[in-house]
C-alpha cells in the first residue's frame, strides 16, 4: 500500500493512512462498532470549515449513509468525491463505491457497466492500490448475476489473494461461503464439498455457532446435488431447527427444506413448510414476495396428484407476480414523475437566472429567448409524451403476455383430464387381476403400473415431448394392458425412417386411441388380436395413425364402437387450443375398417423439429 500522508482539506490532524486503516477494518469489524467509529470520524470533519470540499468526508458521510440504507444520500456524496493526483486509493474507493450502487440497483449487469469496472481494475491494479481487491469482488458479482460462473470463480480467487486480511477468520469464512455458492452453480460436488468442510473446520475452530449451523445447509445442497434427498433432508431440517431455536428464521429457510420434500417425494412434509412458511411471513412487520413458495406449493400438490389445490396455488402465485409488476411499475411511473418534476424545477432556476441577465442587454435578444422558451416547450412535451406512449406499449405487452399465460395455464388443465381417466381405467384392471386371484400378475401389474404412472407423471410436465419419449409411454402402457389380457393380442410400431428423437409431440396423445382399440376391440374377440401403430412424415405433417383387428363397428356387449368417448372429447379440445386458433391444422378420424373387424383411427398433427 501507498504510503499516503495527503492532509484532508480540513486540516483535522488525520492523514489518508489513518482514513485508510480504518476503512480496511470494515471487512473484519462487527457493523455496529464499525458504524460507531465511522460516526467519531465524521463528528471530528463535521466543524470544520468547508467540508463538502473534502473528498474524505464525502466517502465517509457516502458510506455511513449505505451503512444506513439510504442509498440515494450514499450515491450523491460518492460521486462529489474529487481525489488529488496522489489520492490513488480514494480513486479506488469511489470508483468501487460508485460502481457498486450501479450494480446493486440492475438484475443484470450490462455490458457498459461490466465495462467500467474494467476499466477501474485497471486503474486500481496500475496504482497498486490496497482496494483493488474490492473490484475483484465486485467483477466477480458482476459476472455472477450475468451467469458467468467460470469467470465469477477466477475473480473470487483474485479477490481472496489480494485481500489484505485474507488470513481472518471472517474474510475466511466469506470466501468459502461465496465459493461454495458458485461450485453449487456449476454441479461440481468434489468443490462443494471441499469447500462445505473448510468452512465447517473454521466454524468449529473460531466455535461459530451460527456459521456451523450454515454448513448444515450447504450439506443438505450437496446432497440434493448428489441425488441423496433422504440424506439432504436430514441436514436441512438440522439447519431449520438451529435457526428455529435461535429465532433466526427466514423465508429462504423454509423453502429450502420444503423444496428438499418436494425433492424427496415426502409431499405431505413440503406442504407443510410451505404453509408454514406462508403464516410465518404474514406475522412480519413488512411485506414478503410469496411466488417461489405458491409455486413451490404447486408442485407438491402436482406432486401428490391433488390437481385441484395445485391449480389453486399457481393462480395465487400468478396473482402475486402480477401485484409485483404492478408495484414496481407504479414505482417506476412515480420515479419518472419525480424526476421530471426536479428537472422542471431546475430549469425554471436556470431561466430565472437568464432572464436576469437578458435584461441587461438589448430588447432585440428578446427574439431568441422566445425561440429559445419555445424549443424547451416542445422537448418537454415531446418527452411526455414519449414517456406516455412507452406506458401504454409496456400496458399492452403485460395484457398480451397475461393472456398468454392464461392460455398456456388452460392448455395444462386439459391435458391433466386424460390423467383421472386413464387412472380409472389402469384401477378396474388391477381390480379385475385380483378379483380372479391372480396375485402374482396383480404385484407384477401394480409395479409396472406406478412406473407407467411416474413416467406419465413426468411427460406431462411439458406441452411437447421427443416423439420417441411418447412411444416408449405408449409401449410400457401395451405391455400393461397384455399383461390383464394375458397376451390375447401382438402390436407392432413403425416409425418408417421418422426422426424420433428431433420431432415434437403433445404428451398423452395417441394413449386414448390405443386404449380404445384395447378394450372395445380386443376384449370380445375370439381369435389373436393385433394392434399397428406408425408414424410417417408427410411434408409438413406427422400422420399417426392407429389400426386394429378387433370388432367392427358393432361390440357385442358394449354397443357401438365409434360412440364419442370422453377421452376423444379431451383430445380435440387439446389439438384446438394447442394448434387450431387462426385454423384447422391439427384433427384426428376414427372409422370401423369393415362392419365385423378392425378399427382406424388416423392423428394429423403440423409437423414440429426440436
Amino acid at each position: 500500500m501507498p504510503d499516503q500522508q495527503t492532509k484532508d482539506p480540513a486540516d483535522t490532524g488525520t492523514s489518508d493512512k489513518t482514513y485508510i486503516t480504518f476503512i480496511l477494518s470494515e471487512d473484519t469489524a462487527k457493523k455496529k462498532p464499525y458504524a460507531d467509529g465511522l460516526g467519531a470520524l465524521l463528528a471530528r470533519l463535521e466543524p470544520t470549515p468547508d467540508k463538502s470540499s473534502n473528498p474524505w468526508y464525502c466517502y465517509l458521510r457516502g458510506n455511513l449513509y449505505s451503512l444506513e440504507r439510504k442509498y440515494d444520500s450514499a450515491s450523491l456524496y460518492f460521486r462529489q468525491i474529487s481525489p488529488a493526483p496522489e489520492q490513488t486509493d480514494l480513486q479506488t474507493l469511489k470508483d468501487y463505491a460508485t460502481l457498486n450502487r450501479a450494480l446493486s440497483g440492475s438484475d443484470i449487469a450490462k455490458a457498459d457497466l461490466v465495462t467500467r469496472i474494467l476499466e477501474a481494475v485497471k486503474r486500481g491494479e496500475h496504482h497498486q492500490s490496497v482496494f483493488t481487491y474490492r473490484l475483484y469482488d465486485l467483477l466477480a458479482k458482476s459476472y455472477y448475476v450475468n451467469q458467468n460462473v467460470a469467470k465469477s470463480v477466477e475473480y473470487t480467487q483474485l479477490y481472496y489473494d489480494h485481500h489484505p486480511f485474507r488470513s481472518h477468520p471472517i474474510v475466511r469464512q466469506r470466501y468459502f461461503d461465496i465459493s461454495f455458492l458458485l461450485a453449487a452453480q456449476q454441479l461440481n460436488s468434489a468443490a462443494m464439498e471441499r469447500f462445505l468442510d473448510s468452512a465447517r473446520q473454521l466454524a468449529l475452530q473460531i466455535d461459530d455457532s451460527m456459521a456451523l449451523a450454515r454448513t448444515y445447509d450447504y450439506e443438505a445442497q450437496l446432497y440434493s446435488a448428489r441425488h441423496e434427498y433422504g440424506k439432504a433432508v436430514a441436514s436441512g431440517k438440522r439447519y431449520f431447527n438451529y435457526l428455529q431455536t435461535e429465532q433466526k428464521l427466514h423465508l429462504q429457510a423454509f423453502n429450502n427444506l420444503a423444496t428438499t420434500f418436494v425433492r424427496n417425494h415426502q409431499t405431505d412434509s413440503a406442504i407443510r413448510y410451505y404453509k408454514a412458511a406462508i403464516l410465518w411471513a404474514a406475522k412480519q412487520p413488512e411485506t414478503m414476495n410469496l411466488v417461489s413458495e405458491y409455486q413451490g406449493l404447486h408442485e407438491a400438490y402436482k406432486q401428490k396428484g391433488d390437481y385441484k389445490n395445485a391449480l389453486d396455488a399457481l393462480l395465487t402465485a400468478f396473482n402475486i407476480y402480477g401485484r409485483n409488476k404492478d408495484a414496481i411499475e407504479a414505482s417506476k411511473i412515480e420515479e419518472l414523475h419525480t424526476q421530471y418534476q426536479t428537472e422542471k424545477k431546475d430549469q425554471a432556476i436556470a431561466t430565472l437566472q437568464m432572464n436576469n441577465e437578458l435584461n441587461k442587454k438589448l430588447i432585440a435578444q428578446q427574439r431568441w429567448i422566445f425561440v429559445g422558451v419555445c424549443m424547451l416547450l416542445a422537448i418537454i412535451a415531446f418527452y411526455v409524451y414519449n414517456v406516455y406512449r412507452q406506458k401504454l406499449l409496456r400496458e399492452k405487452n403485460e395484457k398480451l403476455a397475461i393472456e398468454n399465460k392464461r392460455l398456456l395455464l388452460e392448455q395444462k388443465t386439459r391435458q391433466m383430464q386424460l390423467n383421472p381417466h386413464f387412472i380409472y381405467n389402469a384401477i378396474a384392471n388391477m381390480q379385475g387381476l385380483i378379483s380372479s386371484n391372480k396375485k402374482a400378475e396383480a404385484n407384477a401389474y401394480l409395479v409396472s403400473f406406478s412406473k407407467l404412472m411416474r413416467n406419465v407423471l413426468e411427460l406431462n410436465r411439458h406441452d411437447l415431448i421427443p416423439l420417441e419419449d411418447e412411444i416408449n409411454s405408449l409401449k410400457n402402457y401395451i405391455e400393461l394392458q397384455q399383461m390383464r389380457f394375458e397376451h390375447a393380442f401382438s402390436y407392432s410400431i413403425d416409425t418408417d425412417g421418422t426422426d424420433v428423437d428431433a420431432i415434437l409431440i403433445p404428451p398423452m396423445l395417441v394413449q386414448p386411441f390405443v386404449e380404445n382399440s384395447i378394450e372395445h376391440g380386443f376384449k370380445s374377440i375370439d381369435y389373436p388380436g393385433m394392434l399397428t401403430i406408425s408414424f410417417r412424415q408427410e411434408q409438413q405433417q406427422l400422420v399417426i395413425c392407429i389400426d386394429d383387428n378387433g370388432a367392427g363397428a358393432q361390440v357385442k356387449t358394449h354397443g357401438p364402437r365409434e360412440k364419442t368417448s370422453l377421452s376423444r372429447i379431451i383430445v380435440q379440445e387439446r389439438l384446438d387450443l394447442l394448434f387450431n386458433k387462426t385454423a384447422r391444422v391439427a384433427y384426428f378420424e376414427a372409422q370401423p375398417k369393415t362392419a365385423e373387424q378392425g378399427f382406424r383411427a388416423t392423428i394429423y398433427l403440423p409437423l414440429l423439429i426440436d
